[in-house]
């Protein structure tokens, strides 16, 4: 029984570091803004996080793939102060948009997205263009 009420108490420790690691402020730079337009490769509109992936053509002429993450699912399609209301389908693959966020610290092409128009000049998130 000591060996079980143990084994629950690490667990439970576990699961609370883990958890205070993932929502830590040390991934993204809130201090530096980055914009990028691409072609949607990938839409996850999933539990924690909602991801956007994105193909980008560089200066150099080459594809890069990058990487955006929103809040849940539940809090965008739930935002009472929102235009758009944000489903599993807004976004497509070969949908065009511009991207723009706080950038990943290590220099990965990843961002928290901050803020998503569409080929039309509709913010999807993040207000007015």
């Amino acid at each position: 029984m000591r060996q079980m009420a143990f084994s629950v108490a690490a667990g439970l420790l576990l699961a609370a570091a883990q958890a205070a690691a993932h929502h830590g402020a040390g991934l993204f730079d809130p201090n530096t803004t980055v914009t990028v337009v691409g072609t949607v490769t990938e839409f996850q509109f999933v539990n924690p996080h909602v991801l956007v992936y994105v193909s980008v053509k560089g200066d150099d002429g080459q594809e890069v793939k990058w990487a955006g993450e929103l809040t849940s699912p539940n809090r965008l399609a739930r935002d009472g102060s929102a235009d758009v209301k944000w489903h599993k389908e807004i976004l497509e693959p070969g949908d065009r948009i511009t991207m723009t966020g706080n950038p990943a610290r290590n220099g990965a092409p990843a961002m928290d997205i901050t803020k998503i128009v569409d080929a039309n000049g509709q913010a999807l998130i993040g207000g007015n263009q």
